[in-house]
């Protein structure tokens, strides 16, 4: 593992995993529950007569990088968060492990 990290290293690359997920265009809940946790939201709420904007950050504009419809580029660890809210939503994916520049 440490050769093969001073390899990355020396030729300037990361690790990275690209994830290709389909959500069925009828499943909704499973829809919005994905762009919710992906690209994050924002709640506007009517506090002592004034709105109030609670912003929730989604993982996107963050810490991973939205390469196409459906398709993220992230960082290993994170990969593994996005898979399992993938299983929980039961969608269909596909995930392989690319190498990027660092």
């Amino acid at each position: 593992m440490k050769e093969r990290d001073e390899l990355l290293n020396r030729l300037g690359l990361r690790e990275a995993m690209l994830i290709h997920y389909d959500i069925r265009e009828t499943n909704v809940r499973a829809r919005t529950a994905l762009n919710r946790f992906l690209f994050g939201r924002v709640d506007v709420k009517v506090v002592n007569g004034g709105r109030k904007r609670y912003r929730y950050p989604g993982l996107v504009p963050d810490a991973a990088e939205w390469v196409g419809q459906s398709v993220l580029l992230l960082d290993p660890d994170l990969a593994d968060r996005v898979i399992a809210k993938l299983e929980e939503l039961r969608a269909k994916r596909s995930v392989r492990t690319v190498y990027v520049p660092a």
